[in-house]
Parts: C-alpha cells; structure tokens; sequence
C-alpha cells in the first residue's frame, strides 16, 4: 500500500450494483484516483490479498461473503489491519450501525443517498487520517510531526506493545515505555549509574520522580537532565532500527509555556541514516531527478547547525548551491549518503527544472554557521587533501584500535592492504576476544548506540559485497567473523540475553575458535529461555532455546525445555500436531538424558489429558531425581487435593443416601 508523490491513492470500491459501482467509478477517476471494482465480497477479498489498496470503499450488503464478515476477516490480517475504510449503505441505518462499524475500524459512514462531494470528502479523510496511522518506521513518524512542529502525544505499536511519545514543538521531550529498558531507572541501572535499590525505589515511587535519584545521591541534578537525554536518544535510536510500526496521535498535550530539555531530532535522524545506507533511494532519486537543479531550501538554516557533519559531508553541502545538476552533485559522494537522506528528510533540498539562488536566512540577519561549507577549488587544493586524507589515516591510526573500523592501512607495516589482509587481520584480532571485546566496548561503560554502530560498520565492512570479491580461505574467514559478530550483537542487544552472558562471563574468555564457545552461546540462550520460560514469555523462549538445541542438539536438557515451551504456548493450544511435537520432543529428550525437569514436564501432560496415575509416576520420578523441583511437588499437591475433593464427595452422597 503506498501513496507516492502526486498521486492520490488506489481505491477498491466493493459493490454489487453496477449501477452505483460504474459511475462512482467514473466520478473519482477524475478526481485523480486509481479504481479497481469487486462485484462481489469474496472478489474484494482475492483483490485485497493480490495487492492492497489505499482506501476500501464498501458497501456492506454484498453477496457471496457480507460486508461486515470482510470487514472482521481485513481487521484480523496485519497487512490489512489499519487499512482505511469508507462504508456506504443503504440498508444499515442509524447510529447503532454506525457505531458496530466504528469498532471494526472505520470512522467513515456514509448512507445511501449521499452527495459525489460527500464521498469525496470522506475519502479525503480517510486517506489524510490513515497518513500517520500507517506503518512507517519510527524515524519517519518523528520527522513528520517534527516538521509540523507538533506538540501532544503520539503512540506507536510495536511487537504487542504501545509506546507514548510525548512532543514539545516537534521535539521528543519523553518516551514510556522504552524499546530496551522499561524507563529511565532500568535504563540507569543498565548504565550501573545507580544501584538495584534506587531503581528498586524509584518504581516505588511509580517510575515518575527522577528527582528520588537526586535525592538518594545516585547521581548530581546537572547529570540527571542529561541522563534523561541520554535514555530518550538511546531509545528512540533503537526504535528506528526496528522496522515499520503503527502511530497515531493521542488525546492529551503539554502545556505551550513548558520548557523542558529538548532532544536534537535533527542530529539523531541524522546518526541513524548515517547507519542505514539505502542505495536503492540514492538510484530513485538519480532516475527521476537527475537532470535537475539541486540546492538547499530556507529549512537549511532552520536545521543545519543541529548537524555535526564530517568533511565528506561539508563538500556535498557546497556542491547543492542551485546550479548544478543533481547527477552531478552526488558524483563520488557516497560516504555523504546519510547527510543527503536527511537533507531530505527535513525539507531542506531543493530540486528545480532551472538554476535558481540560495535562499536568505529568514531570522533577518546573517546567522553563524558551525558546519560551513567545504570549499571545493582547482586541482591544488584537491592534490593537498589528498596528503589531509593521508595524515587523517596516520592520526586514527593512534586512536582508539577497533577492529571493526574501516582498516585502509595494515596495522603493523602501515601500507595499504587489500580485502584479503584486512580479513585475516579482523580474524585473528577477534580471536579469544569475549563479545564486548569484539565490539571494543568493556561491561562497566556498555553503550547500545556504539554497539550498533560498530556492528554495522563490520557488517558494511565485510557484507555481501565484500564477500562476492573474496574466494577460498579469505570468504570462509569473512563468514566466520560475520557469524561471531551477529552472535555478540544478538546477545548483547538483548537485555535478558545480555543478563544471562554477564552472569556466565567469567575468569574464561569466550571468542573466535576459543575451545567450548559454542558450548557457551548454548548456556546464554538456554539461560535466556529459562527467563523467558518464567515470564511466560512463550514465543521468545521457544526462539532462544530452539537456538541453543540447535547448537547442542543431544543435550536433553535443553529439548526438555524446547519442548515445554511449545507444548505451553497459547498459540499452539488448538493445534494437536504441534501439541503431538512437544510431546515427541520431549520423550527424546528423556531418552537423551533423565533430567527432573522432563520428567515433571512429562507429568503435567499427562495430568492435563486426565491420565492422573501416570502423571503421579511421573512426578515421582522428577522427585527422585530432584527433591526440590517446584513443578513435580506442584502437580502432585493439585492430585493429592483433587483426592480430598473427591473423598469428601463421595461422603457427602454416602450421607444423602
């Protein structure tokens, strides 16, 4: 479903009467819009599953398959879910009718006969309405009500769970809850900036009086702002790496005379595009624009001192001076591709059939400038920042030794290398490295925002491009360093597998080809589905320990636990074949190994299809093994009281009798 530039929207118009059908139709084809027609529910239906639509226009007495059954089979799909409709009858009459519509999703109803300019209008509506309801990643949901200057509050739905976004000026001032920690104490904690007693007493205090960590000397008043700064960046960074998510505005605002710390949206957008390159947009772009005059708009002095540009990106804001093609503006400018997305973004490029003057600054004078331009010259200048890009490299070089960065020089002659150096030396420097020590990140000082960005510079480094020019030995050191880094990354940018790896790290070493590091991704991901086991948190734990029986596919241990996270799932519980493969799950994973945990397992399936003497077997044995083992007293506590409930039945007949 998408609605691109000057276009107005594809609309499917559900109706059976082609009486109606044609001449609507006919009416908002001139009105720019693309019409496809279904005569019938079941029609509509295969047309909406072929390909989505902007808008669905629908009359709900149709035959085949009712309006109001399509409508409840769009709302169960979450690829029509939010799909905006229009309803048109003339049998459903009345509030009553309009209000069971509403509920369905759909906030427009009109009844038979109604005005063309009505419809229209509706549809409008519709449309405009559905524009921040439909799924955008969260960057793009940010720098639309950035650029609108919009003050209130937004909520996005991701994975099941809601996040309010609360907007001063266009600006994110808070986030609950966030997308790792919860909120500012267990993001606080991850940092170990405070103890587990204060964030213990902050929730306490219902999670909303930050000035309780001043009080308790956790941290300084100034520090505290910035830490508030600090989580709402981190946080939102990460939401935009998460894919499209559903936001709508909400009911509620902030007070327009309120002036609290402002987040920097531009710079923030800015560092995320830095990471997402989309070369596909760069090609867009280039396709359909390429002969035209490209500049900066009046938004450039709005936004562009929010920015901490690099040089490559100060030489592309030279060459946008309106008298230049863009094809030839973006010539050999790749490494500015995240400057450029933003320029986008914010509204600040310009693009002209003819060359046209820079705009003047609208604040009525000249404003300082803290990212001037780059000035490109004759070809002096360009041999000498040649030699600049020599001693840059000589000066990172003494910097900070990642083995992650963008190597140009080998590391112990200083001469240029090739792809097949820079691979064998990325090899062995990961060797026996632990997964922070991949990352070059260290527990106490743990930052997610350096960990993503130095995940993707390894992935950039050595991705698919990088692996199509390698061959033999070199492509199979490649795949091996990508396989360790997407290990690390995956566990450290989890919270509860990150938990899980800092109690196992210890005095050992876990790194590339270090004796038992499988054995020890295995622990982490069983570690993490155990928890997820305890939060009832099925789908996560069946992944994680799917992961780790993957690894170590004879360990009975883990099978155990794989089997009862699917058997417990709710989803599964209408399916009898994945109901029969947890339980074939699990009898060999007791013929692996006779583990307490399987054999309680075992006993509560049992004791749910009413085989109540097998399952009291069964927990016996988990006993034997494991005196402790919660889940076996557990069943055999629910069998002995059921027993008394039965005794005291039988006696209570014995009496009537």
């Amino acid at each position: 479903m998408s609605q691109g530039l000057g276009q107005t929207g594809h609309i499917l118009i559900a109706e059976d009467n082609k009486s109606i059908a044609e001449p609507l139709a006919r009416v908002l084809r001139r009105s720019r819009f693309q019409v496809d027609v279904a005569p019938d529910g079941l029609v509509a239906l295969q047309k909406l599953a072929a390909h989505t639509p902007d808008l669905l226009l629908l009359d709900l007495q149709l035959p085949k398959l009712h309006g109001i059954d399509l409508l409840k089979k769009l709302r169960q799909s979450p690829k029509t879910r939010h799909l905006p409709v229009v309803v048109i009858t003339g049998v459903y009459r009345g509030e009553k009718h309009a209000l069971a519509a509403r509920k369905l999703g759909v906030q427009n109803y009109l009844e038979k006969p109604f005005r063309i300019g009505d419809l229209v209008e509706a549809i409008q509506v519709a449309l405009q309405q559905a524009e921040l309801k439909n799924a955008k990643t969260l960057d793009q949901h940010l720098a639309a009500l950035f650029l609108e200057d919009y003050s209130g509050r937004f909520v996005v739905e991701h994975d099941g769970r809601s996040h309010q976004i609360d907007f001063h000026h266009g600006r994110p001032v808070s986030l609950a809850p966030g997308f790792v920690s919860r909120d500012l104490g267990d993001f606080l904690l991850r940092q170990k900036i405070i103890s587990a007693e204060a964030n213990d007493y902050f929730h306490q205090q219902g999670g909303m009086r930050a000035e309780s960590l001043v009080e308790l000397g956790e941290l300084r008043h100034t520090d505290l702002q910035a830490e508030k700064l600090s989580f709402l960046g981190d946080e939102l960074l990460t939401g935009m790496s998460l894919g499209t998510m559903v936001g709508e505005r909400s009911e509620g605002g902030l007070p327009d005379t309120w002036n609290p710390p402002l987040l920097n949206l531009p710079r923030l957008l800015h560092a995320c595009y830095r990471r997402q390159r989309q070369p596909e947009l760069r090609k867009r772009l280039l396709e359909q624009h390429g002969r035209r005059y490209a500049g900066l708009g009046k938004n450039y002095f709005r936004f562009i001192n929010y920015l901490d540009l690099n040089e490559d990106e100060r030489r592309l804001l030279t060459r946008l001076d309106g008298q230049s093609l863009l094809m030839d503006v973006l010539h050999g400018m790749n490494e500015a591709d995240g400057l450029f997305r933003t320029l986008i973004t914010l509204h600040i490029l310009r693009l002209k059939n003819e060359p046209f003057s820079m705009p003047e600054s609208h604040f009525g004078l000249q404003p300082r400038l803290f990212n001037e331009p780059w000035v490109e010259e004759d070809e002096e200048v360009v041999e000498s920042f040649v030699n600049f890009a020599d001693v840059v490299g000589d000066a990172d070089d003494e910097g900070e030794d990642f083995a992650g960065s963008p190597a140009a020089t080998s590391r112990e002659t200083g001469a240029p290398v090739d792809l097949n150096t820079r691979v064998r030396e990325t090899h062995a420097a990961l060797q026996k490295k632990d997964y922070y020590q991949v990352f070059n990140l260290d527990r106490g000082s743990f930052s997610i925002i350096l960990l993503k960005e130095r995940y993707f510079e390894y992935t950039h480094q050595f991705g698919p491009e990088a692996l199509m020019q390698l061959g033999g030995e070199e492509a199979e050191l490649a795949q091996e360093i990508l396989s360790l880094v997407s290990n690390a990354y995956n566990t450290l940018s989890n919270v509860v597998k990150k938990e899980r790896y800092d109690e196992l790290l210890g005095a050992e070493k876990i790194g590339l080809d270090q004796e038992g590091d499988d054995v020890f991704q295995a622990q982490v991901q069983f570690q993490s589905g155990m928890v997820f086991l305890e939060m009832e948190e099925w789908d996560n734990a069946e992944h994680a320990l799917q992961d780790a029986s993957n690894i170590e596919p004879n360990n009975g241990l883990y099978l155990a636990h794989l089997a009862w996270s699917i058997y417990k799932n709710p989803k599964y519980l209408d399916s009898q074949a994945m109901q029969n493969k947890a339980k074939q799950m699990l009898a060999k994973a007791i013929s692996l190994e006779r583990t307490a945990e399987a054999f309680a397992f075992k006993g509560w399936m049992l004791l749910d299809s009413g085989q109540e003497t097998l399952a009291q077997s069964e927990f016996s044995k988990a006993l034997k093994l494991n005196a402790r083992q919660a889940l076996a007293r557990k069943g055999l506590r629910l069998l002995e009281e059921k027993r008394e409930q039965d005794k005291k039945g039988l006696f209570s007949r014995m009496f009537r009798g």
